[in-house]
C-alpha cells in the first residue's frame, strides 16, 4: 500500500484542540480536506462545542475574491457555518502541523443551490424533469465555474494535491434525507436512461453530431416506459448499444470540463498531486467520472501521475472487481479504493482489514477513507487497527 488518505471537513478540525492528534493516530499518510463541497448535514461526534453542522449550500471554503465577477454561476460563502471565509486554509495549517500533506477535496458539478436558482444549467431528463442537484458540463458556464473553483482553491488554499469529485454530470441518483425513489424499483437500466441529459446544451450537441435530439428524447422515453424488470442493468439490457452515441457526447462534455480545470492547474505555476474520483463503468454519473471521459481528456497522457479513486462502498467482491476493471482500463494510473468507515460497514478492525487487503490484492495501491470526521471514535479506532494490519 502506497498511501492512505483520510477525508475531512474543515469544521472537523477547527475549534477542536484534539483534532490534530486524533487524525495522526489513525495512521493516514495524507488528508483530503473539503475545499469546495455540496450541501451537507454532518455529524461531529468528537467536537467539544457541537454535534452537527448544517452546511446549507454548496460552498467554497477559501475566499472567493473577485474571480467570479461576470459569471452566472458563483458558489456560496461558508462563513455562516464555519465562522470564516478561509476555513480550508485554517484547518490545513492544523493538519500540516502533524506533518501530513493536505489535498483539496474539490466537488465540481454538485450544487442544488445553483441548480435551483439557475435550472437552465442543470441536467434535464427525457421527460423534461430537471435535476437541480446536477450541473451539466455541456454548458460553457458550468465548465468555467468548475475551472474557477479549481483556480481559487489553488491560489488561496495552496494545497499539496487536488482530489476532484463530480468532474462530470450527476444523474438520477441523489442521496439526501428526503429521497423517496427506492420503492419505485427503477432498475439500474432505467436509472441510467433517466440520467441521459436533454438540456438545451446537450440537445445542441446531439444535433451538431447529426443526431436529432427530439426523436432521441422520444426513444429514451419509450425505452423507460417499457422497461419492467427491476434487475436489468446497462450490461444486460437488450439494445443498450443504441444509446452509446449519447454517452459519447456526455464523455466529451466531461472531458472538456476536466480540460478546463487542468488548464488552470497549468497556469497556476504549481504541480499538485492529482486524484480524480473515477469509474470503469461507461454509464457512470455522479461523483465518479467514467474512464471513457478521462480517455478523451488531456489528463489521459498523464495517467501515470494520477490516482483514479474508484467506489468501493459495496461488498468486498464488488469492490475488488471495480479495482480490477479500472486497472485494466487505465493500466498506467494509480488506483485508489474509496472505502467506507460508516454504517452499514462493521466497526471492526478485522473486518475492515480483510476487505482492504482484498482491494489491495486486486490492484489498488491507495486507500481513501470516508470519513474521519463523520465516523464514531470506535470506528476510527477500528480503521487505525485495519491500516496497521494492512501495512503489516
Amino acid at each position: 500500500m502506497r498511501s492512505a488518505t483520510g477525508y475531512l471537513y474543515p469544521w472537523d478540525v477547527l475549534g477542536d484542540p484534539d483534532a490534530a492528534a486524533c487524525i495522526r493516530a489513525t495512521g493516514v499518510s495524507r488528508v483530503a480536506l473539503a475545499a469546495a463541497y455540496h450541501s451537507v448535514r454532518a455529524a461531529t461526534p468528537r467536537h467539544p462545542e457541537r454535534r452537527v453542522v448544517d452546511a446549507r449550500s454548496a460552498a467554497l471554503y477559501v475566499p472567493a475574491g473577485n474571480a467570479w465577477n461576470g459569471q452566472s454561476l458563483t458558489p456560496a460563502d461558508a462563513a455562516e457555518w464555519t465562522g470564516t471565509d478561509d476555513s480550508f486554509s485554517a484547518a490545513a495549517a492544523v493538519i500540516r502541523s502533524t506533518g501530513l500533506p493536505v489535498d483539496a477535496w474539490t466537488v465540481l458539478t454538485h450544487s442544488s443551490a445553483l441548480g435551483t436558482g439557475l435550472p437552465e444549467f442543470s441536467v434535464r431528463n427525457a421527460f423534461g424533469e430537471t435535476y437541480r442537484h446536477a450541473l451539466c458540463p455541456s454548458h460553457p458556464e458550468v465548465r468555467r465555474y468548475a475551472a474557477t473553483l479549481v483556480a481559487q482553491v489553488l491560489q488561496r488554499g495552496r494545497p499539496d494535491g487536488l482530489v476532484l469529485e463530480a468532474a462530470g454530470p450527476l444523474g438520477f441518483g441523489h442521496q439526501n434525507q428526503h429521497e423517496k425513489t427506492d420503492g419505485a424499483e427503477y432498475s439500474p437500466w432505467v436509472q441510467a436512461l433517466l440520467s441521459l441529459c436533454f438540456c438545451a446544451a446537450c440537445c445542441s450537441a446531439y444535433d451538431a453530431r447529426g443526431m436529432a435530439s427530439g426523436p432521441l428524447r422520444n426513444r429514451v422515453r419509450q425505452e423507460i416506459l417499457r422497461a419492467d424488470d427491476p434487475h436489468t442493468t446497462p450490461e444486460t439490457a437488450s439494445g443498450a448499444q443504441e444509446f452509446l452515441p449519447l454517452l459519447d457526447t456526455r464523455w466529451s462534455a466531461t472531458a472538456a470540463l476536466l480540460d478546463a480545470c487542468l488548464a488552470v492547474v497549468a497556469d497556476s505555476g504549481t504541480t499538485p498531486r492529482i486524484s480524480i474520483h473515477a469509474s470503469p463503468d461507461p454509464w457512470s454519473t455522479g461523483p465518479f467520472a467514467p474512464v471513457e471521459a478521462l480517455r478523451r481528456s488531456q489528463l489521459w497522457p498523464r495517467m501515470g501521475e494520477v490516482t483514479a479513486v474508484v467506489p468501493c462502498w459495496g461488498d468486498t467482491a464488488q469492490g475488488a472487481a471495480t479495482v480490477s476493471a479500472m486497472r485494466a482500463a487505465a493500466p498506467e494510473a494509480r488506483v485508489g479504493s474509496y472505502v467506507l468507515l460508516l454504517p452499514p460497514k462493521a466497526a471492526d478492525a478485522g473486518s475492515m482489514a480483510r476487505e482492504w487487503a482484498a482491494l489491495l490484492e486486486a490492484g489498488s495501491s491507495e486507500l481513501h477513507l470516508y470519513h474521519l470526521g463523520l465516523a464514531s471514535t470506535r470506528r476510527l479506532d477500528a480503521a487505525a487497527g485495519a491500516l496497521a494490519a494492512c501495512r503489516g
